[in-house]
């Protein structure tokens, strides 16, 4: 009879960030419901002996727990052989998992917790980037707790613990007078993504004026109601808070404010980017 305690080994892609992050979120989970079960992590190109990255080290310290004693790894034979569970950090991790060890149970974080969800790896992100994935990797674990630990004693597979469910996006329909602001959208948008495929290679400086004047031609109104002018206005103030290429987060925001000027601005639309103005710089 075997008496070793059940091992859940956590997978990430190099075991320097967010998988040794998830780890230690589970081993507290584990420990409030009385189980001090093994969790340890490792990465499919993992590290071998790096320590965590600073900014993982400073986020999960945030929330109280220490991984400064982490040394990433390689998953091997060895290590997948022991463990009960194998939890993927993201579904792409998960199908590189099901591929070497097709036998194996397998879970992707998203999966676990029921949820169409994958947490970015947030690599070269600011801190306060780490610390809202890393608030969001425990969401996920607590919300799938119930069935990892039925997984772990080969118990029926129970739903993911419940969770109220996101409200719908509210789709609002643009008017045909809306074709000359998509196109500059789109052209915004291509820009952004050039600068984040290559970053060494498009010229920040010319792509910042080319953004510029594309931007000064998206505030005309769409209807009576449509608040495009001042959202615009917000838009263009984070653009003067990125003086360099856009950060990674920077970048996300910027895309997120454009996609939602293909339709009339509410409210709503300007409260949400206005609020998300303060923490812009730090993205």
């Amino acid at each position: 009879m075997n008496t070793e305690p059940p091992q859940i080994l956590i997978i990430g892609a190099a075991d320097t960030g967010r998988a040794p992050m998830a780890a230690a979120l589970l081993r507290r989970l584990l420990h409030q419901r009385g189980m001090e079960w093994p969790v340890t992590s490792a990465g499919v190109v993992g590290h071998d002996e790096e320590p965590p990255q600073t900014e993982a080290r400073d986020a999960i310290a945030f929330l109280n727990l220490d991984i400064s004693h982490h040394q990433a790894r390689s998953l091997n034979d060895d290590l997948a052989n022991v463990a009960r569970v194998m939890l993927a950090i993201d579904s792409g991790v998960g199908l590189v998992l099901r591929a070497r060890y097709p036998q194996a149970a397998i879970v992707s974080l998203g999966e676990l917790a029921g949820r169409r969800r994958d947490i970015p790896d947030p690599f070269r992100m600011q801190v306060g980037a780490w610390v809202s994935y890393a608030r969001e990797i425990e969401d996920l674990l607590s919300a799938g707790l119930n069935r990892l630990i039925a997984m772990v004693e080969g118990a029926p597979d129970p739903p993911p613990d419940e969770v109220p469910a996101a409200p719908a996006p509210v789709t609002r329909a643009a008017p045909p007078e809306a074709a000359p602001r998509h196109a500059a959208i789109e052209r915004v948008l291509r820009l952004l993504d050039l600068l984040a495929e290559m970053p060494g290679v498009v010229d920040w400086a010319g792509a910042r004026r080319q953004i510029d004047s594309d931007m000064s031609t998206l505030g005309a109104p769409l209807g009576p109601e449509d608040l495009s002018r001042p959202y615009v206005a917000i838009t263009q103030a984070m653009l003067g808070l990125t003086p360099q290429p856009p950060t990674t987060g920077q970048a996300a925001r910027l895309r997120t404010a454009l996609v939602a000027l293909r339709a009339p601005i509410s409210a709503e639309d300007l409260a949400a980017l206005s609020a998300g103005l303060a923490n812009y710089p730090s993205l």
